[in-house]
Order: C-alpha cells, then sequence, then structure tokens
C-alpha cells in the first residue's frame, strides 16, 4: 500500500473526505425520510402463501368490521348526548356530508344507543332488556358491581357504553390522521377531557407502535451517542478519536437508514433496530482501528502514513468479522417472513457500507488532521508513560489479569464451562410471549385504556369464526343456518377466554322457542303445527334476509369452482391484557365447534366448514414464527460465522476455539432468564418472558462479540507464525485487544443500554439484553477464549498454524531454488509485520 509519494491515505485523503461530504446530505435526508415512512401492519408480515394469510385476506374480501376503532370516556354512558355528536361529526347524514370541510375517515358508526334503538324497532321488535343484555361486553357496559343485570338497582341508561367506529379506504392509507381527527373531534367540538378518552382496536395498536417505537429510538439514540461520548472520551483520551469513532457509527447509521428509503421499502418495529446493529458493528471495528492508530504511534513515534499502516493491520480482522457478518444476515433472506427476510437483507448491506465508511472516513480524517497525542518514546523504544499519555498494555490490569489466565488455563476453562453449563440448562425453562400489549411499557398509555376499557365495558381483540355454507350442498333452511350459528355462538360464550361475541343472531329475532316474535307464542294461539311455525318463522327471515346481508355479520360470495356460498361471521372477542396463549385458545374453540360439525355429518347434512381467522391468530402466527425465524437466523449466521474461520484458518479447531465464546453470552443469558422464570413462578411472582425484543439483541450482539474473537484469535495466530508458545501468543493477542475489547463494551454496551429507558417494550427489553450479552461476551472474550487458546485445544490450532507456516516456507524455499539454483539454503519463514518483538517475556 505504500509508495514512494506516501500511502493511499496520505495521497487521496482528501477526495476521500470531500466524496463523504457531498454524499452526506442525500445520507441525512435518505435517512430522515425513512425513519417517517415507519408503518407496521402484523396483517403484512406473513406471505401469501401461508392458510392464515389466505383465510384472513378471504376475510377482508367480505367484512371490513374487524378493522373498527372504539372509543369511550368517562360519563359515557346510554344518556350521555356527547355520545350522538361525535358519532355524527365524525360521520354525518349524507345531506350533511357535503358541508363539512374535513376528510370522512369513517365508514359506519355505533352507538350502544343507536343499537339498542335499531334491535327495538321494527321489524325485530325485542324488548330493550333483550337488546342490552344481548349487547352486553360488546358496544353495552356490564352493571354496576354488586347488582344484577335486570334487577331494580340496574337503570340501563346509566350503563357504559361507547362508539365503535369502522374505517374507510381513506383512514386506511392515513391511520395517524383518522385517530388523530377522532382525538381532535372529540377534546375540541364535543368538551371530552383528552384525559377521560380511552380508545382501542387493532388500527390504534398500529398507531401506538408506530408512534412509540419512532419516538423512543430517536430520543435514546441521541441519549446513547451522548453516553457513548464520554465513554469513549475515557477510554482514548483524544477528542478527535472519540468524535471520528462515533461519526464513523453515526454515519454508517444514517448511511444503512438511507439505502432502506432509496430501495422503496417502509421501516418497521423490526427493520428498526437494524440501524443499531449497524452502529454497533462500525463502532466496534473504529475502536480497534483507533487502538490499531495508537499503537503505531507508540511503535514508530511517526505520525505521518500512521494511518494508512494501521488500516493495513486492521484490514484482514475487520474484512473477515464484516464479511462474515454479512453473509450470515444476507441468510435471513431465505426466511418466509416478510420483516425478516428485509432485516437480513438491508442490515447485511449495512454492514457492507459502514465497513466502506470505516476504512475511508477514519483514516482520511486522521491524515488531514492527525490528533496530537502525548505519546513519546523512551530510551528503550517504549512508549512514555506519562499521566495522561496513551499507555502501554503491559502496564494495564488486564495485563496481569491475562497473564494469570495463561498459567491457570485449565481452572478458569473448566470454571467457564461449567458456569456454562449449568446457567444453560436453564434455556429449557424460558417461555415465549406473543401477547400485543407487551410492546408497550406497563405504565404506557394505550395499556392504561386498554385496562380501563375492559374493566369498563369487556375484552377488545376480535377471535373471528367464519362458518362457510355451501348453498348447493346444503340442504339446511335459513331458520336452521341461524339456529346453528346460534348454537355455536352460545358454546364459544362459555369459554373462560371469551368475553363477549357478535354475530347475525345478535341482531335478529329471537329464535327460541315460544318467543313472541317470530310466530311461536302467536302460532300456538292459532294451533299452528310445530312444523308450521317453523315453515312461517323461515319465511319471515327470508324476506329480510337482504337486511342481514346488508349488516357485518352475513356474506354471500362465489367460490372458485362456481358455488354460492354463505358466510356466517362469529366475532368473539378476548382480553388484550391478560396473557392468552392463542394457540391453547383456538384448539378450545375448535374442540367446541367440532362435536357440533360431527353431529350434522351424522345427520347427513354436508357443506358445512369453519375457519378461524381475523388479528389472533395472524399475530400469533406471526409473531411466533417471527420468534423462530429469528431463533434459527442467529443459529445459521453463528454457523455460517464458525465455517468461514474454520475454511480461513485451515483448521477445525479454529471453529471450535470460535463457537464457545460466542456461544458463552447467548447461553448464559438466555439461561438466567430461564431459571429467573422458573423461580418467578414458584412465587407467583410472575414471569420472564422471550419477546421480539428479547430476540433481536443476540443477532446483534453477536457482531460484536464475533468481531473481538476474530481480532483475538488473529493476533494469537500471529504470535505462533512469528515463533512464539503459546502462552507468549495469548499475551500478545491480549495487548493487541483487551483494551480495545473493553472500550468497545463501554462504548457499545453502555450507550446501548440507555434504551432500556423506551416507553417502547421491545426497545427497552433490547436495552437490558444488550448491556447483558455484552458484559458476558467480554468476560468470555477476556477469561474463556486466552483459557482456551492457552490450552490443549490451543495446542491443536497452534499445530495448524505452523503445520501452514512450515507449508508456507517449502514453498518459497522452492520458489528461491528455482530461481537461485546455487542456493543450497531455505530461507528463514517470513515474519509477519507486528510488534510481537516487543511482547515482554514471562
Amino acid at each position: 500500500m505504500s509508495t514512494s509519494n506516501g500511502n493511499f491515505y496520505q495521497r487521496w485523503s482528501v477526495w476521500i473526505m470531500a466524496i463523504l461530504v457531498f454524499l452526506l446530505p442525500l445520507v441525512v435526508v435518505g435517512a430522515v425520510k425513512a425513519k417517517g415512512n415507519n408503518r407496521n401492519d402484523v396483517k403484512g408480515w406473513l406471505p401469501l402463501e401461508y392458510p392464515e394469510t389466505q383465510v384472513y385476506r378471504r376475510f377482508r374480501q367480505s367484512f371490513q368490521g374487524e378493522e373498527f376503532i372504539l372509543a369511550s370516556w368517562e360519563g359515557c354512558t346510554m344518556a350521555d348526548p356527547r355520545l350522538d355528536l361525535l358519532a355524527r361529526k365524525l360521520l354525518p347524514p349524507p345531506e350533511e356530508a357535503s358541508r363539512i370541510d374535513r376528510p370522512l375517515y369513517f365508514k359506519t358508526a355505533q352507538t350502544g344507543p343507536r343499537a339498542v334503538a335499531q334491535m327495538t324497532a321494527e321489524p325485530l321488535n325485542l324488548e330493550p332488556e333483550t337488546a342490552i343484555d344481548r349487547l352486553t361486553g360488546a358496544l353495552v357496559g356490564p352493571p354496576p358491581e354488586g347488582v344484577e343485570a335486570g334487577s331494580p338497582g340496574d337503570d340501563p341508561s346509566q350503563r357504559q357504553t361507547c362508539l365503535v367506529l369502522t374505517l374507510s379506504d381513506l383512514a386506511r392509507a392515513n391511520l395517524h390522521g383518522a385517530i388523530d381527527l377522532l382525538k381532535q373531534v372529540a377534546t375540541e367540538e364535543c368538551g371530552i377531557p383528552a384525559d377521560d378518552l380511552h380508545l382501542g382496536g387493532p388500527p390504534v395498536d398500529n398507531v401506538a407502535i408506530d408512534q412509540a417505537g419512532q419516538t423512543s429510538v430517536t430520543i435514546l439514540f441521541g441519549l446513547s451517542l451522548v453516553v457513548g461520548f464520554f465513554v469513549s472520551w475515557w477510554s482514548l483520551k483524544s477528542k478527535l478519536l472519540v468524535g471520528l469513532v462515533l461519526a464513523s457509527g453515526v454515519y454508517s447509521m444514517f448511511a444503512s437508514l438511507a439505502v432502506v428509503w432509496y430501495c422503496g421499502y417502509p421501516v418497521d418495529a423490526i427493520l428498526l433496530t437494524m440501524p443499531s446493529l449497524v452502529y454497533v458493528a462500525t463502532t466496534s471495528g473504529a475502536i480497534h482501528l483507533a487502538n490499531y492508530y495508537r499503537d503505531q504511534l507508540a511503535e514508530t513515534g511517526i505520525q505521518e502514513g500512521a494511518a494508512g499502516r494501521a488500516v493495513h493491520h486492521a484490514l484482514l480482522p475487520l474484512s473477515l468479522a464484516t464479511g462474515t457478518t454479512a453473509v450470515g444476515l444476507a441468510t435471513l433472506a431465505v426466511s418466509e417472513l416478510v420483516p425478516i427476510r428485509m432485516f437480513g437483507i438491508f442490515s447485511a448491506i449495512g454492514v457492507v457500507v459502514s465497513f466502506l465508511i470505516l476504512v475511508t472516513l477514519m483514516p482520511a480524517a486522521l491524515e488531514l488532521f492527525p490528533p496530537k497525542l502525548r505519546v513519546g518514546r523512551l530510551a528503550d523504544g517504549s512508549a512514555d508513560a506519562a499521566d495522561g499519555a496513551w499507555r502501554p498494555a503491559e502496564e494495564s490490569r488486564w495485563w496481569q489479569v491475562g497473564e494469570w489466565i495463561t498459567r491457570n488455563h485449565a481452572l478458569v476453562t473448566t470454571a467457564c464451562l461449567l458456569v456454562m453449563a449449568g446457567v444453560g440448562y436453564g434455556m429449557s425453562r424460558v417461555e415465549s410471549s406473543v401477547q400485543l400489549m407487551r410492546l408497550f411499557s406497563p405504565r404506557a398509555r394505550i395499556r392504561e385504556d386498554y385496562r380501563w376499557l375492559e374493566r369498563k365495558l369487556g375484552p377488545l381483540v376480535p377471535m373471528e369464526v367464519l362458518v362457510r355454507i355451501d348453498n348447493q350442498d346444503c340442504g339446511l333452511t335459513f331458520l336452521e343456518r341461524m339456529e346453528l350459528v346460534g348454537e355455536i355462538q352460545r358454546e364459544i360464550g362459555r369459554l373462560d377466554e371469551v368475553g363477549s361475541s357478535l354475530s347475525t343472531v345478535t341482531f335478529g329475532r329471537d329464535l327460541e322457542p315460544g318467543s313472541g316474535g317470530l310466530g311461536g307464542a302467536a302460532g300456538r294461539v292459532f294451533g299452528l303445527s310445530e312444523k308450521t311455525r317453523r315453515s312461517v318463522l323461515n319465511k319471515r327471515l327470508l324476506a329480510h334476509r337482504a337486511d342481514f346481508l346488508g349488516g357485518d355479520y352475513l356474506r354471500e360470495t362465489v367460490r372458485d369452482d362456481g358455488h354460492a356460498e354463505e358466510l356466517w361471521r362469529i366475532s368473539a372477542r378476548v382480553s388484550a391484557i391478560q396473557e392468552v396463549d392463542y394457540a391453547l385458545f383456538k384448539r378450545d374453540l375448535q374442540a367446541t365447534i367440532d362435536p357440533i360439525l360431527a353431529r350434522l355429518t351424522a345427520e347427513g347434512v354436508k357443506g358445512i366448514a369453519v375457519d378461524y381467522t381475523g388479528l389472533v391468530p395472524l399475530v400469533y402466527k406471526a409473531q411466533h414464527s417471527l420468534l423462530d425465524g429469528l431463533i434459527v437466523g442467529f443459529v445459521t449466521d453463528f454457523a455460517i460465522i464458525v465455517v468461514v474461520m474454520v475454511v480461513l484458518c485451515r483448521a477445525a479447531s479454529a471453529g471450535l476455539v470460535l463457537l464457545l465464546p460466542a456461544a458463552f453470552p447467548a447461553v448464559c443469558v438466555f439461561g438466567a432468564m430461564g431459571w429467573g422464570n422458573a423461580l418467578l413462578k414458584s412465587l407467583d411472582a410472575g414471569t420472564l418472558l422471550i419477546d421480539i425484543g428479547t430476540v433481536m439483541a443476540p443477532s446483534v450482539a453477536l457482531g460484536v462479540t464475533v468481531d473481538d474473537v476474530v481480532h483475538f484469535m488473529l493476533w494469537f495466530r500471529r504470535g505462533i507464525a512469528e515463533g512464539l508458545n503459546r502462552r507468549e501468543a495469548v499475551m500478545l493477542a491480549y495487548k493487541g485487544c483487551a483494551r480495545a475489547m473493553y472500550q468497545s463494551w463501554g462504548v457499545i454496551g453502555i450507550g446501548l443500554s440507555v434504551f432500556s429507558l423506551s416507553p417502547f417494550g421491545p426497545t427497552q427489553r433490547f436495552g437490558h439484553m444488550m448491556l447483558a450479552m455484552l458484559t458476558i461476551a467480554l468476560v468470555g472474550n477476556l477469561l474463556l477464549l486466552p483459557a482456551l487458546l492457552s490450552g490443549p485445544l490451543g495446542a491443536v490450532f497452534a499445530w495448524s498454524v505452523e503445520r501452514i507456516e512450515r507449508a508456507k516456507a517449502r514453498r518459497q524455499g522452492r520458489r528461491q531454488l528455482h530461481t537461485d539454483p546455487g542456493s543450497d539454503q531455505l530461507p528463514v519463514p517470513h515474519v509477519l509485520p507486528g510488534p510481537a518483538e516487543r511482547v515482554v517475556h514471562a
């Protein structure tokens, strides 16, 4: 890389900085736009080939009421005039709509009083008590605590109720605008205090995820930079070096986001962690590069060209760390889940871009603006250790720790492996959670809203049961079909998880025998037979079939085979704030409904099938697949890194040496979580559950861990190649890496730990996990790794390195003999450049 005119950076540093400055506005604009294009829609996470996705798409093509916003407030009773006022302002009657100068975000607006009025009018003519009873738990709240429904103390006009809005196409394209308009009209035009207004429903969840994710990432990343600055200053003691380390990380982070924007892909909650990964990887590499730079100054005392020489020494380990991490992340592109696939692709691109920025920005800036470092030289050639100056590694406490480890490597290795095995066994006790509310902190406004709404009204999360009836194959009458739906609805209502349910039967005439509205009692007065009464009732229902089809619980469609099919929707509501195992709940539903279908089959009834869909099974499938995909991706990434190290070092022992320290933090942290979960459950004190934020951390932390391990192993390999014994090679690696390792931990681990202050659940747990994993990774890299290299495993690795060096020497000797036949001696093996000769021998 050196020439008579200086090395690459001495000649091209001005051009490099000019290009980076020129690209900076494009990078910043792209990053800002990418962050503003944050959209989270769980429905789009699953690929179209999944059966759950296909069923849900068919459901959405027929029904839209599943996407609802529910609004209520303190004092929102059946007699509250503000309720109808808010409904009319948000969805005015057709004759008033033309005079309203604001977007019409809502398709329908239903309230408790409106629903009761519709059910007590023609043609249903239900009693008000019956109507309120059917709507309890959905649109109308239960009676006050201690008061029985229908008793003298139960005043229906004082029951809690709500406004339920379904979205128009305009609102689905602008959820934030729809919810902001709802809040504005409620507070400014209807006199509802903002603190008393409570909102719920899937669109509210999506908007809350967007807002929490954006706000927390923006504020907390800035705070992490401040923490990182002070930790870097304590470590590097140079304003310029600290600034360049942080500038490299931030520039790379912005560049990775800009790539997403210019590729036209929206940022989701999973992809929001990608900039953190890039920042972590770049900062770790920049700290290593800063240490290489200072070592060059300490060894040569020449500042001119020091940046180029530092890059020359750091290029191989940095390239290996970048390449293995990028390849591992790129393997996530084979995932079926869209967020994981895009996370893998853009993270791999971001890591490669960060490497290019790291090896251009930092050395070019060091050549143009060399820092004034207090590094003198003593008579023996060693660095001056004056106060505040850059002290040699031999004077650090870690050097003494390293010497002790090399002397007691068997004890250290045994202790670390026993801890790893004992704590790691707790991984069998780890449990995962896919509860949507865990995305938010316990005190988040949306969780408070859901707790209030479920206490006042009932559970809110919809689980859709779709009864499909083939009109050609099924011989049931319309009355019998309604009776079937009513029976399924009653059985579903007996499940503990179900708070309420709605269907066509809820908004239809009473089907019970003896009811006055369907000709039962009236039929008996006129002496009609049961068969005749049912025939009359069926005809009256058929007369109003169009009204039922106009509602939101019955549709008629044509299948691909040309058969007409009726879709009868039963919308069951389950809790959003309780830990519901949706897989078990779905099995309970099937166990409840299957006997009914089996009985009909035994009676010769055909053409009936049941689908289970809605956000509940979709979120369950998506998040469980997400957790599984991230775990598989982490393992795959890990395996590829091990294989690459084995191939490059041409020694299987290299893979095993890398495997144990790199797996050490993940095994210990997740094992400790499993033991902690078991302890908390035994004390009835809650649970420690794994969710998205928890599983994201190992993939991000792996980049730093592998970076440190690769640097350490390559320094060890260099020492063996230069003729040092294993213990001396380990100390050489300590000299080259230990300082950078704990500095990386300080800047990255402590810096990212501020994310634990986030109100957004995944970000909060990501901060906790990053600090825990990087701390344990530091212990593994500075204790377990040198102990392994000092022991039998290191002996095998060293033997492989020596064998390769001897082969290289023989090839070099043959080439020399070929060019100089008179020579009868083999050359001395080539000694790699580096500070090995300055190792203090024990």
